[in-house]
């Protein structure tokens, strides 16, 4: 960018625009995450005004990179690339020239807005005269749908801001202006988009992973921590609870019928769930349990599981798709690490025929004579904690 105009971003955020009074306070935690993703990167003060987070004093050369991270925070509509300059009409048309001057499109559009009533021209005026001026330099048509060019220009106070590369974000809510929940990670593809799916709607997760090992290798421990990796990008700080869960499965499969196994697993799994909730104070868990997916997954074996927590369990994923979950698995960069081989904790001792509605009272009956509470307390005692803190190297403003 040239000319007397400073490069910054200009940032719309998503649900915090529906607050009422305390839309101070999410901002707060919108512009801190904000801060956490673009550390190292060049940039001077971040603010909130007028519905929008402004990123001052950017390097414009360094936009993709500042788009990457930006994309991972929870909140974000979209993030533009802009050029702040005084909100007079004859910059705006300057920097509008200069901003189309070295790019390749066939069509244009303008799309302004006015935000600041002062500003004598309405947002309709400001887009037909530039428009027009930049019509005559570059020759080539308006399209107002579809363009291949939409040059922007927000006026806000006593600036405006024009450009043209524009990134979306997930929306939701910024993660930290919900309380944290407790999710229960496996190296698949479910469990992962869960957290994502809870992360954005500002939940601040723990994590906790149950492994058979050394009975079932330790590749599930391995995957769920670089799966832990990806989810950091969008957390900046992640915690994993890996905690061996064989002793109880050697227990319940040498005492309870085998059609009951799962469920018990299941069932175990979310009492050291539980107790973990316990320790942080957590008000929740999370699952990535979807209905009729698998045998263990019908509402009455949901019920039976459930039963376990003194908690709610919160099953974001309960009604998609599989298809679905897996595109945004994809798209969040934990699918190929869950797709690598690995065995898992419950489906290494899946007996051949799964209850699939089961009783509780039954169930109930069953877990009593197993007197487990020993081999839970043993279990958290061998638990491995693993944590994730995502530090970017500084980068230089000249490259």
């Amino acid at each position: 960018m040239t000319g007397m105009g400073k490069s910054c971003i200009l940032i719309h955020y998503h649900e915090i625009a529906i607050k009422g009074g305390n839309r101070k306070w999410f901002e707060n935690i919108f512009a801190r995450n904000i801060k956490k993703q673009l550390q190292g990167l060049p940039h001077g003060k971040i603010s909130a005004n007028s519905a929008r987070v402004f990123v001052l004093d950017t390097a414009p050369h360094l936009w993709p990179e500042y788009a990457r991270r930006l994309k991972n925070v929870m909140g974000l509509m979209n993030a533009t690339l802009m050029t702040r300059i005084p909100a007079e009409l004859e910059e705006i048309k300057h920097t509008a020239a200069e901003l189309i001057e070295n790019r390749t499109f066939e069509t244009f559009r303008v799309s302004a807005r006015r935000q600041y009533k002062n500003f004598p021209l309405s947002s309709g005026t400001l887009n037909t005269e530039v428009g027009a001026h930049l019509q005559k330099l570059c020759g080539k048509p308006v399209r107002l749908k579809g363009a291949d060019l939409d040059v922007k220009i927000e006026v806000v106070k006593d600036y405006a801001y024009i450009g043209a590369d524009k990134i979306r974000g997930y929306g939701g809510l910024p993660v930290g202006v919900s309380e944290k929940a407790l999710v229960l990670l496996s190296s698949g593809i479910d469990s992962p988009v869960a957290a994502f799916e809870m992360l954005k709607r500002g939940v601040n997760p723990i994590y906790v992973h149950f492994h058979s090992a050394p009975v079932t290798s330790r590749q599930s421990i391995k995957n769920v921590q670089e799966i832990l990796g990806v989810l950091a990008e969008y957390q900046t700080r992640c915690k994993l609870h890996s905690v061996p869960l064989l002793e109880i499965q050697q227990q319940i499969m040498a005492t309870a019928p085998n059609k009951y196994w799962v469920i018990l697993f299941r069932r175990a799994m979310v009492r050291l769930a539980d107790m973990l909730a316990k320790e942080y104070t957590v008000p929740a868990l999370v699952t990535g349990e979807n209905v009729g997916q698998v045998a263990s997954q019908t509402l009455s074996n949901m019920r039976a599981v459930d039963d376990a927590a003194s908690i709610p369990i919160l099953r974001p994923l309960a009604g998609h798709n599989k298809e679905d979950i897996i595109n945004r698995a994809r798209e969040i960069g934990t699918y190929e690490i869950s797709v690598e081989p690995y065995q898992d904790c419950c489906s290494f001792f899946v007996p051949p025929h799964p209850e699939t509605k089961a009783n509780l009272d039954t169930v109930r009956e069953i877990e009593a004579e197993l007197k487990l509470e020993t081999l839970y307390g043993e279990a958290l005692k061998r638990a491995e904690t693993h944590v994730v803190n995502v530090f970017y190297p500084q980068v230089k403003e000249q490259i």
